[in-house]
């Protein structure tokens, strides 16, 4: 009889409820004598017990207790054994026990809405930058393009056509990007050091001259790459809105583990439009700190300004 009382244990885990059943049975047509005073159908009843507790709520574990202890009283013969001292205490552990187990179900799903909260709050962030440096760069190379044009032209139908030729094909650049940005962000490989000259040429067309120290190295790691790019970016733009004309310093220097990128503008030559400040030097300060590296921006003793930023190679490759 006692392999037939220990079937209910191997059931417990996959149907708890049927088991219990069959173990209450068992116990009350022929309760086996084993260990002491509690018989191994009782052993099997009490684990059965426990295990439902573990699953299901306070009133599911008190009508366990008083179902079994009513078929104890109403129809086994022999005198109470001592599982009906142990059931109220197996239930109420297994009450504590499934508590818990929710809580950590529970906290894990917190868990893991709260990383993809954050990661959707990274990536709106990642391209509100991407967008800003686009958009920032083009409108003002147009801007100052148009202005160079009409003082360029003066009056001049030949040149005037030249030169707004000049700005749609900005105009059409800065389409294109925007359109890469928003459709294909993820697939799409972002711009590095080596569109340097392309970004250079850009300022150049919108009237500053430009010079440019130091070479992209093509052992930069992607992502130091892409950041570098960004700052050049915005410094430059920088410099065309605040400071027209103005001459430009353009450094890219790798020094041991470290890249270091710096845009030195003079003092400029022609008033600068009013314009509201904007975040970015907040936004280059923060691709900075993504990498590790450190960013400074401030006035120049000539008038002019000065953003230097570096960018350690060593935690990106390693």
């Amino acid at each position: 009889m006692a392999p037939v009382a220990s079937v209910p244990v191997a059931l417990r885990r996959p149907a708890p409820i049927p088991a219990w059943a069959l173990a209450t049975t068992t116990l009350l047509v022929n309760p086996y004598p084993g260990i002491g005073v509690v018989s191994v159908g009782g052993l099997a009843l009490v684990l059965c017990a426990y295990t439902i507790a573990t699953r299901v709520r306070v009133a599911g574990a008190v009508a366990v207790w008083i179902g079994t202890t009513l078929a104890e009283v109403l129809f086994r013969p022999q005198p109470f054994g001592l599982e009906l001292l142990l059931l109220p205490v197996v239930l109420v552990l297994g009450q504590v026990v499934g508590a818990r187990r929710r809580t950590q179900v529970e906290l894990a799903a917190q868990t893991e809405q709260t990383m993809a909260a954050q990661a959707v709050a990274e990536e709106r962030l990642r391209i509100a930058r991407e967008l800003h440096d686009v958009v920032a760069h083009h409108m003002s190379a147009i801007a100052i393009q148009s202005e160079a044009v009409r003082l360029r032209a003066g009056g001049d139908p030949a040149v005037l056509d030249t030169g707004l030729a000049e700005v749609r094909e900005m105009s059409l650049e800065a389409m294109s990007q925007m359109r890469q940005i928003v459709g294909t962000l993820r697939q799409a490989p972002a711009p590095g050091l080596d569109r340097l000259d392309e970004l250079v040429a850009t300022v150049r067309e919108a009237g500053h001259p430009v010079t440019v120290t130091g070479a992209a190295d093509a052992a930069v790691p992607a992502p130091v790459s892409e950041a570098a790019y960004r700052i050049l970016q915005e410094s430059l733009s920088n410099a065309m809105r605040h400071a027209p004309g103005a001459a430009v310093r353009v450094d890219v220097d790798r020094t041991g583990d470290e890249l270091v990128v710096a845009v030195a503008n003079e003092a400029p030559r022609r008033s600068a439009p009013m314009s509201e400040g904007g975040h970015g030097i907040t936004g280059m300060r923060e691709r900075a700190d993504l990498l590790g590296g450190t960013l400074e921006a401030r006035p120049a003793p000539d008038g002019g300004f000065e953003v230097r930023a570096r960018l350690p190679l060593r935690r990106t490759i390693g």
